[in-house]
Formats: structure tokens, sequence, C-alpha cells
């Protein structure tokens, strides 16, 4: 790429890449923190196994309701100490309040509306602090070969986290409690909010150079964000359109196996060793990094449509490939013999390695999309992008609480969750498969039908980050007069 092109684009420091994706990745932290809700919501409030999934799908779904409010009310947020900055501190300080409500101040109190405000309040903690990640990742670099980065170590974070995460449980919390018990929780709990304030920390750090007034185009008052600006957004840009079928099918899927109750289920009862999850998570660390910086680095040069296709299509090789190994051996001997446990080992770090591509390939194409709407109607909206697919997102991906809570129920589970060590029966074994292959073939393969009509390939993202560049001049060279 010439001289002349790169003036096009909006470069940051590499400290910067490095460090503003903690914010995305505290969110994971809190995801952890949350995922173990179920168990204390049937233990110390007293709420049904099939009662705590629909909580947690009315929850999502009252997310899904006020995403739009919040983002025509935060794409207006503009004070003197940033706009992304603000968002942070606000709604991170909404959700560390209600993970420390739900798990010690609402304890015991076997009150199901304290719980369920409690749940909501959460998810306006959350909503305000994803529209922080739609509004600083547009804003730090528009340029092709810097944006995968910032997704290469947000991925390189969550490697990280879910290595830690595996190992911290089965192997240092659920030993020293012996279950999964409200003190084991409870623990869990305040490490995961001590390392999120650490990592929000860094973040502000690495967004504070461009959380500056001149870095939002089109911010003034006429400019505001209407309900009439949301529809248009949806009914015009095709790449949102595409982007929300992509993204909510692999949503329910990653919800529905990303439940610690899931790890329970396949380590835990259908191959029988908690702790084997732990170890292989270690095991897979080195290889999934490598696939991070290895694709990210591709990414860069193909463009993220490309990038979707290609590695959606290895998970769903690698997926029917898993399934035909776990339905012909002997799961059990994972851990325990060679041969199982290395070809297991070998498949799933292929797998997860291939996952982690999509995951990282699929937020690298909103920031995209909040250009290309900004390149088509002049309008810059992160939030606005972020919460529309977000709205359709919370109602159709919250299904997959319920999904696992009504699946659990059909196989026994009705007032208690699975714990490591149960019998695996034929039902549970065939369930666990579902929720850990088939929901996720299922979305890739529509993930691969909607990128036939994505239009942002490589050619028109530098169209369009060319018309931007020229709108930003023009507004710079308007209010200098």
């Amino acid at each position: 790429m010439s001289e002349t092109q790169n003036k096009n684009y909006i470069t940051c420091k590499p400290w910067q890449l490095v460090l503003w994706p903690c914010h995305t990745t505290a969110s994971n932290f809190l995801y952890i923190a949350m995922s173990m809700v179920s168990y204390i919501a049937t233990g110390e409030y007293g709420i049904l196994v099939a009662t705590a999934g629909i909580i947690a799908t009315a929850s999502r779904m009252f997310d899904g309701i006020i995403d739009p409010i919040l983002a025509m009310i935060t794409d207006r947020v503009h004070t003197k100490f940033g706009t992304v900055r603000v968002l942070i501190l606000v709604g991170r300080t909404i959700q560390i309040l209600s993970v420390f409500g739900i798990y010690f101040w609402g304890v015991g109190t076997h009150s199901v509306v304290l719980y369920i405000l409690l749940n909501f309040t959460y998810v306006i903690g959350g909503t305000t602090s994803a529209i922080a990640t739609h509004t600083g990742n547009p804003v730090l670099t528009t340029n092709p070969k810097q944006r995968p980065k910032i997704f290469r170590w947000m991925m390189v974070y969550t490697i990280f986290v879910s290595t830690f995460i595996s190992n911290y449980l089965s192997k240092v919390l659920i030993p020293k409690y012996g279950s999964i018990s409200t003190a084991m929780m409870q623990e869990l709990a305040i490490v995961m909010v001590s390392i999120v304030v650490v990592f929000e920390i860094l973040a502000i750090i690495a967004i504070t150079p461009v959380d500056k007034p001149e870095n939002f185009p089109n911010k003034t008052k006429e400019d505001n964000v209407k309900p009439r600006d949301m529809w248009e957004l949806i009914k015009g840009n095709r790449a949102l359109q595409m982007y929300v079928i992509s993204g909510v099918t692999d949503k329910i899927a990653t919800n529905a196996t990303g439940q610690n109750v899931i790890g329970v289920l396949l380590y835990g009862i259908v191959i029988g060793n908690y702790a084997f999850s732990g170890s292989f998570a270690t095991y897979s660390m080195i290889p999934k990094l490598l696939f991070v910086f290895f694709g990210t680095q591709i990414m860069g040069k193909t463009g993220s449509k490309k990038a979707m296709v290609t590695w959606t299509s290895i998970c769903v090789g690698l997926s029917l490939i898993y399934l035909g190994f776990m339905i012909i051996a002997d799961p059990t001997q994972i851990s325990q013999k060679v041969v199982p446990t290395v070809f297991f080992v070998v498949v799933q770090i292929a797998l997860t390695a291939s996952q982690s591509m999509v995951s990282a390939t699929t937020n690298s194409l909103v920031p995209d999309i909040v250009d290309y709407e900004l390149y088509r109607s002049g309008k810059f909206m992160p939030g606005a992008v972020g919460m529309i697919y977000a709205f359709i997102d919370e109602f159709m991906s919250s299904f997959s609480n319920t999904i696992v809570a009504v699946l659990l129920t059909m196989v026994g589970y009705v007032s208690v969750q699975p714990q490591p060590g149960d019998a695996c029966t034929t039902a549970i074994f065939a369930m666990t498969m579902f929720i850990t292959v088939g929901l996720p073939v299922i979305g890739w393969v529509a993930t691969l039908i909607a990128m036939r009509f994505y239009p942002l390939d490589a050619a028109k993202m530098e169209e369009v980050q060319e018309h931007n560049a020229r709108l930003r001049e023009a507004q710079k060279a308007a209010k200098a007069e």
C-alpha cells in the first residue's frame, strides 16, 4: 500500500493495541463469575434449575430491550473526561456491585425478586460496558493492518483467561471446597472482580489519548442518534444485516457451550475426570496462541470477510471429526490411555484454536460496519451499530440458557446441578454432544450462508476508508474557518 493510501487511516501506538483489549477481556472475567450463578440460584435463592434458566433468558431479553435505548443515550455522551472512559467507569461499577449483591448481600434471603433485580441491574452495566467497546474499537484505529491486532490481543488474553480459569476451578477451588459450593463461588467472584479492576485501569490508559471530541465525527446536537436513524441503519446497512445473522446463530451456541455446567458435563461426567479440563487448557494454550498470531496476521492482508469464511469452514470440519471420535471411542479412556488422549487433545486444540479465530474475526467486523455506516449515511454511530446487533442477539441467544436448563431437566437434573463424578447415561452423553457440537455447527453453517451476501471485502473497505478520510478532512477544514 502506498504512502498516499496510508494517509487515509487513523493509526495508534503498538502499546495501545496491546492494552485496549483488556477492556473486553475484563468482560470475560465477569462472565466467568456470572456463569456460575445458576448454582447459587438453586442453593441460596431456592430457585429450581428450569426456573433459573428462564430468569436468565428473561434477563437477556431485558438486555435486548434496553440496548437501543442505551445506545441512543450513550452516543450522545461527550464530557471533558471523554466518552469511552465514562462508559467504562459507569458500566463496570454497576456490574461489580451487582455481582457482589448476588454472591454476598442476597445470599440466604431466598428472595426471587431480589435475584431477578440484581440480574437485571447487572445487564444494564454490561450493556454500557459493551457500548464502550463498540465505541473505542473504531476510534482507536482505522488501519486494516492494525485493526486485527486489537482482536489478536483480545484473543490472547481470552486464551490465558480460559487456561487460568480451568486450572483455578478444577485444581484449586473444587479440591479446596470439595464441590461447587457458595463459599467456592464467593471466592471466585472476589478474584474475578479484582482482576477486572486491574484490567480496566490498563484499558483506560490505552484509550485516553484518542478519547477526544475531534475523533468522533459528526458529534453536534443535530447529529444525535434518533430512532429514525436506527431504523435506517437496520434497513439499509446490508453488512450489519449479515453480521446479525452470522453473530446471533453463533452466539446461541457460544452461550450454551460456554456455561460452566457444560464443562462439568463433558469433563466431569462424560470423560469422568474433571481435573483433566485444567490440564487440557494448559496443553492447548501455546497452540491456540500460535493460531491467533498467525490468523490475525493473515486477516490484516485478506480482510475480515475472507478470514471468517475460512475459519468457519475449518470449525465445521473439525467438529464432525470430533463428534465421530466421541461416538466411536470410549470417552472414559481419555486422560487414561495414550492414543485416545492424544487424539482428543490434538482435535480439540485445533477446534478451539479455530473457534478463537472465528471469535476474533467476528469482533473485527463491528468497527468495519461502523465505518461503512459513516460512508453510507454520513452518521458515526458506534453505539447504535453494536446495540442493534445486541438487541436482536439478546432476544435470540437468550434462549441458550433455557435450552441448557430444559435439557438438564430432561436428563434428570430438576432441583440440583450436575456435579463431577455423576454417572454418565446415554441421555447425558447425547445431550452433551448436541450442545458442544450440534449447536455450534448449526451456527457456523448459517454464518457461511450469510457471508455470501456480506459486502465488505478488503477492496470495499479500502474504498470506505478513503471516503471517510476525505470526510474527516472536510470537517476539520470547516471547524478551522
